[in-house]
């Protein structure tokens, strides 16, 4: 009983998934692993949309358990450890797709607040350029 969704207030005696204590298991584990993501990646767009692209279309009834087997081996390969409620979540059909649902948002939030900062880091290191501003580089070629 201590490792069943309902010993971990994940499910409520009565059935029902608590949505509030999923929202912050989700919330826990989906930052790091977002962060590893982009740092394994180097930022790269093309990278996160694809794992992105492949999380939301496995979101499905019939793919959700292989969903989060998926999340499960990235996140040991990415040198993480799942949390033990995380991992509960796989036992209750209800809180694995409120799970699923709520990593994706909550990755995809994590990727876009990446995406904004690695913008605003390149514009920061771009120097303004004013028409008129540019003056010939002479090299000891020329």
């Amino acid at each position: 009983m201590l490792n069943c969704p309902i010993s971990h207030g994940i499910v409520n005696p009565s059935g029902k998934v608590n949505k509030d204590k999923i929202n912050l298991v989700s919330g826990a584990v989906t930052p790091p692993f977002a962060e590893m993501v982009w740092l394994s990646s180097g930022g790269d767009a093309e990278t996160i949309n694809r794992l992105t692209s492949i999380l939301v279309s496995m979101n499905t009834p019939n793919e959700r358990e292989a969903l989060f087997r998926l999340i499960q081996m990235l996140y040991g390969l990415l040198g993480l450890k799942l949390s033990k409620e995380a991992s509960l979540m796989a036992g209750s059909d209800e809180a694995l797709e409120y799970f699923a649902h709520s990593f994706i948002i909550d990755f995809g939030e994590v990727m876009h607040e990446y995406f904004a900062e690695s913008t605003q880091k390149k514009e920061r290191l771009l120097p303004p350029f004013h028409k008129g501003d540019a003056t010939p580089v002479m090299s000891k070629y020329n």
